[in-house]
């Protein structure tokens, strides 16, 4: 049997997977005022409403949904890491969902992951 714990973070990986795959899709087959709405509406950045900061993935739901439309110039624009940074989240939440998140913890994987955060967030408030 399973720990609570890692259902949770299961089910968590999940729901993050369909949240960029939606906004995939929103971008790819929404109309123009859908995905304006996405971005201009959305569930904007809690990190930023509490901080007034940016925070090292504002800028994601802009750079995924144009991403989604096919506009990769402007996915790099919203921000400067958007379309990898989207892969690397896609990789990470795929790995736990299907309970391998164990292989992300190995050795210095944990360090490594963290530092491209840092290295994100600088990108981001640098561009």
């Amino acid at each position: 049997m399973r720990a609570p714990q890692d259902l949770w973070a299961r089910l968590t990986a999940l729901v993050w997977l369909g949240c960029m795959v939606g906004a995939l899709g929103v971008g790819a087959f929404g109309s123009a005022a859908t995905r304006a709405w996405a971005v201009e509406d959305g569930p904007g950045c809690p990190f930023r409403t509490a901080t007034g900061w940016e925070c090292a993935f504002c800028g994601m739901t802009h750079s995924t949904v144009a991403l989604g439309h096919g506009d990769v110039r402007a996915a790099f624009a919203e921000h400067p890491l958007g379309p990898i940074v989207l892969a690397l989240m896609i990789a990470v939440c795929a790995a736990i969902a299907w309970g391998r998140a164990d292989a992300l913890l190995r050795g210095r994987r944990a360090h490594l992951i963290l530092a491209v955060v840092a290295l994100i967030w600088i990108v981001n408030l640098l561009g």
